[in-house]
Formats: structure tokens, sequence, C-alpha cells
């Protein structure tokens, strides 16, 4: 997923979403979108896209580009945006002339109380020039499981959100873990509701495809969960309910990008599936 003048590469991710319910500590209701992604370092120039609500449209990028030449200086460079027109906006601060991203550890809140950058501003992360950092980013010298922190605009309501990353310490890599969104309008996001949440048994399944087949193994038998197959739009194309430790679906489709989702009770487990025609 990469580049700036908003023209993108696609880079898969393999994405698991987790939707969980949570008290918040006045007793109000609030519902996360957590998605973990298979961690991927990057250590090349590209625009890692970021679906914070998980819509099919990216709201930030983090920005990499490495070994950049310009006349006797190298430069490597690590920053986040925010993409489209929607007021969203980076969590940061600008101290002097330079955009940082603030970084956040375990255990903070993320939401009305905290500084963001404004819409379609910049937040840098890393800026080493011939292998030094220049500025005083909060990021320089690496970090590992630390967050950045996101309000997204939808409809008018300001959700907020975070993002788990590693910075290498010299600056030349990056690797996004997985993101988080407080669905509940206007409600601060904490960032440690999710380590316990990939315990549970519907992120321990393996998923694999042969043959125009799409294969789901459970750790144990299981009961009342619901198997889906849907289209990129969201669609429920099939839909089974489970009662054993294993389920096999027909991809009786076109060759494209399916979802399929597993759910029970308030927890569910989304993968992409890509499916092509050669299977058959």
């Amino acid at each position: 997923m990469r580049t700036f003048v908003r023209v993108y590469t696609f880079k898969m991710l393999k994405p698991i979403f987790i939707v969980i319910a949570l008290l918040t500590s006045g007793l109000v209701r609030a519902q996360i979108l957590h998605t973990i992604v298979t961690p991927n370092t990057i250590d090349r120039d590209t625009l890692l896209l970021i679906d914070l609500d998980q819509d099919t449209v990216p709201d930030f990028a983090i920005r990499s580009q490495f070994g950049v030449i310009d006349g006797n200086d190298t430069f490597d460079i690590i920053s986040v945006l925010p993409l489209g027109q929607q007021g969203h906006r980076v969590a940061g601060i600008i101290p002097t002339v330079f955009a940082f991203a603030s970084r956040f550890s375990l255990n903070e809140f993320i939401g009305p109380e905290t500084p963001f950058l404004n819409p379609e501003v910049e937040g840098g992360m890393s800026f080493a020039q011939n292998g030094q950092f220049i500025f005083n980013d909060p990021w320089n010298g690496g970090a590992i499981d630390e967050f950045l922190g996101f309000a997204i605009k939808k409809n008018e309501n300001t959700h907020y959100g975070w993002a788990k990353v590693d910075i290498a310490p010299d600056g030349k890599s990056f690797t996004l873990k997985e993101y988080a969104v407080n669905l509940t309008p206007e409600e601060p996001i904490n960032t440690n509701r999710f380590f316990n949440v990939a315990e549970h048994f519907l992120s321990d399944v393996t998923i694999w495809q042969s043959q125009g087949l799409v294969h789901v193994n459970f750790n144990h038998v299981v009961s009342g969960v619901v198997v889906e197959l849907l289209d990129i739009q969201g669609r429920v194309l099939s839909q089974t309910i489970c009662s054993s430790d294993y389920i096999s679906l027909p991809l009786t489709y076109k060759s494209g990008v399916y979802l399929l989702r597993i759910r029970k009770d308030s927890f569910q487990v989304t993968r992409k599936i890509i499916h092509t025609y050669l299977w058959h």
C-alpha cells in the first residue's frame, strides 16, 4: 500500500478484524473495531495504507522515503499522513517548523483532550540526514510496540483510534502491527484494550484455499459459529452455521477479492480471500 501524490499501489496485509463491545468507566457501551495485520517490516519507499474503520476507503498512510539522495546528503524519512478530504487528523504537535506525530505508550487515552495536527498535515516519525537525526522527533532512535493517535470524521462525528508500530533504531525501517478505532463517536480509546482479544478462540483458526474451496479449521469443536462469504462491498453471498471443528466452502464465483467472516456473539474475525479461476 503506497506513494504520495494520491496514487496508490496496494500490498496485502492479511488483516484480522475483531469487533468487541466494551464498557467504559462511565458505563457507556462502546464498540471497538480492532484490526491485526501480519507484521510487515518496510525498508523501502512506500505508502502503507491504514483503513481504520474498514469501509474500504483508506484513512491514513505511513509514508517512508529511504535513501533519498539530495546533492551530498542522504535522507531516511518516516511520517504519517491523513488521506482524503474528510478532516482526518494525526495526533501531534508543531514545536518549531516541523510537525511531529505524537508517540503513545501502553495504557494511554487518545480522545478529545489529545493535541492533534490540522487536517491533511503530515506528522514526522523519523527524519535522518546522513544517518543523523536532525529534528527533536519523539520517534528518533527507534520504538517497539508504540502507538500513533488518530481522529477520523464520519457523518460529522469524530472517532478516535490508534496504530501500533515499531521503528528501527537507525530510522531505516518500520513495522505496522495492528490498529483500532472506537466506533462510538466522541469517545476516547485506550491503547491497552486489545492485548487479550487475540486469545479468543475465533482468532485461533486456520484458513486456507485449494481447488476452488475455502477451508476453515478451528482448534476445537465449536457450535453456533456463523461462517459467511461476502463480496468486497460487504454483501453476504453464502452463510453456514458451524457445529464441528472444520468447514469447507465452495468458491463458485468469478475471480476477485472476497471476505470470509467468522462470528459468534460480539466477536468476529474477517479475512480477505483472493479467488482466481485457475483453481477450477
